[in-house]
């Protein structure tokens, strides 16, 4: 497994890459201390999974290199690993993309099942983040404008190929979304995913008929 890393801390960076690589077949391919020394090194090669800090040296953010991600690449999977690890931090990371957020007091117990649990495309939030989804509203919050755009047509039944005609996008790039729509929402089956989207007002049920 290939990662990215962007950190603005030295120490950290290389104690995350020391910990990463003990891990059979894992490489750490990017180490970036700013947003545009990650997206000139993101440009040329692209690692499965990037951590992500939200802290960082200059005007831009981590949640700046998170959108980025989403939008230009979609297919690499993000956790943040932060000491902001309360609201409105983890809720703006997820919404952003991010399927794990690990609080850097716990990174070093914590980042390797992370890590593990996103590259299924699982959801991993460590213990200590303050962070819950009270009603499926809020967790309607965490899709990114994209992914709100493809949850009705996903909801009616259409296949990533159809919806990626409607949206004008690449069918591997709906693929994601899917995928990412689904362990946000935490829901395994379409019918889930339609009972959501009836519940939260995104489809009316005179469209189904």
């Amino acid at each position: 497994m290939h990662i990215g890393i962007i950190e603005d801390h030295q120490l950290v960076r290389d104690s995350f890459k020391k910990l990463l690589e003990l891990q059979p077949d894992w490489k750490v391919i990017i180490e970036a201390c700013s947003v545009n020394e990650a997206k000139l090194a993101v440009e040329l090669e692209q690692p499965d999974i990037f951590i992500v800090d939200i802290s960082l040296n200059g005007k831009e953010t981590g949640l700046t290199f998170l959108s980025y991600l989403s939008e230009y690449f979609p297919n690499i999977k993000t956790i943040v690993a932060s000491m902001h690890d309360h609201e409105p931090y983890v809720s703006n990371a997820l919404r952003l993309g991010a399927l794990g957020y690990v609080s850097k007091r716990s990174a070093s117990e914590e980042l390797i099942d992370a890590v593990k649990s996103v590259a299924l495309g699982k959801r991993y939030i460590s213990e200590d983040v303050n962070f819950a989804l009270t009603t499926e509203s809020s967790a309607l919050t965490l899709l990114t404008n994209r992914e709100i755009e493809a949850l009705p047509l996903f909801s009616k039944g259409l296949n990533a190929k159809q919806v990626a005609q409607a949206l004008g996008i690449m069918p591997k790039t709906a693929h994601v979304h899917k995928a990412n729509i689904y362990t946000k929402l935490n829901v395994t089956t379409s019918f889930e995913l339609l009972k959501i989207a009836i519940n939260v007002g995104v489809i009316q049920l005179d469209e189904l008929t």
